[in-house]
């Protein structure tokens, strides 16, 4: 009996093999919790050249629990001063920075953060649910209050998180608010994450990666 070679190309195996790895994912079972660095890449489209794309830079440490999440920011992540003069020249000079392999590595094993600034939210719910962030009490009468709310839901496709900036209490201001979205799609990694991320005309991608532990340096 003739055999018959079916030769089918590498490449629409391996599209094969990421479709089934996506639909094999499901979100609801990911554990957020770990010590992450947080790079975004994005271009403004209000700006005047739109086709620049910048970066920001920071950490979270998230602790997922059944009926809580402990959300801590913190804004500025510590490199050696070598690697601080290259990443600020970057962000004033607009450009696309990203840490090389050697500096990802050390990313994975210590965060280096500083204390500066640091918020932290607590968020009550579940996976099914969805996490929230309880509003701040409202201010008296002239009294012009900052409120910054967390909301974060899961689904098979995606984590969604979303952060609100509000600012009420004072004529004139009242009403204005700001959304921050960060859309986790991939898994590309046990300790990697990516997605698509936005505020206001900002739009972008972002990847977040686990590290060992987060060290307070200053």
């Amino acid at each position: 009996m003739a055999r018959v070679l079916l030769r089918i190309p590498l490449c629409l195996l391996l599209v094969a093999a990421s479709e089934a790895n996506e639909a094999e994912l499901d979100f609801k079972q990911l554990d957020l919790s770990g010590e992450w660095y947080v790079l975004i890449h994005y271009k403004d489209q209000r700006s005047e050249h739109k086709s620049i794309t910048k970066f920001k830079d920071f950490a979270w440490s998230i602790r997922q629990t059944p009926g809580l999440l402990v959300w801590e920011s913190y804004p500025y992540v510590l490199f050696s001063d070598e690697l601080e003069l290259i990443r600020r020249h970057a962000m004033l000079e607009h450009l696309p920075w990203e840490p090389d392999e050697t500096l990802w590595q050390q990313i994975r094993d210590t965060l280096d953060v500083s204390a500066r600034a640091v918020t932290k939210k607590r968020l009550r719910g579940s996976v099914p649910e969805g996490f929230k962030s309880k509003p701040p009490r409202a201010g008296g009468l002239g009294t012009l209050t900052f409120s910054r709310d967390w909301d974060v839901s899961f689904s098979e496709a995606e984590i969604r998180i979303q952060v609100i900036d509000s600012l009420s209490g004072t004529q004139g201001l009242a009403g204005m608010q700001e959304v921050t979205v960060f859309e986790i799609r991939e898994q590309v990694a046990p300790d990697e994450l990516r997605g698509r991320w936005q505020e206001g005309s900002r739009r972008g991608t972002f990847r977040m990666v686990r590290a060992r532990q987060r060290r307070l340096v200053k």
